[in-house]
């Protein structure tokens, strides 16, 4: 999955509210309702979409906050990427 590189979400020009609103950190049960969507969000992140748009629309499918489901994208990005350096199977 390291293949799969989002650009960081946008930081608010001054003056600006945040595009997305930080709603804490990731529990289990924003997980659960998540992880099924990955391969939408890779497949449409990868087609070029706006990330912002995919994480919206994902979350508003899966009843949670859309930075809940850009922070879910990030954890699997890392967690990808600290197994491919460790020489670690992704499967």
């Amino acid at each position: 999955m390291s293949e799969f590189k989002l650009p960081p979400l946008k930081k608010p020009k001054r003056g600006e509210a945040p595009k997305l609103n930080d709603t804490g950190l990731l529990s289990k049960r924003t997980v659960k309702q998540v992880e099924s969507y990955l391969p939408i969000i890779l497949t449409r992140v990868k087609a070029g979409q706006d990330m912002e748009k995919v994480v919206r629309d994902i979350g508003t499918h899966a009843g949670v906050e859309p930075d809940m489901v850009a922070k879910y994208v990030q954890a699997v990005i890392k967690a990808g990427s600290t197994q491919a350096a460790s020489g670690g199977s992704l499967l």
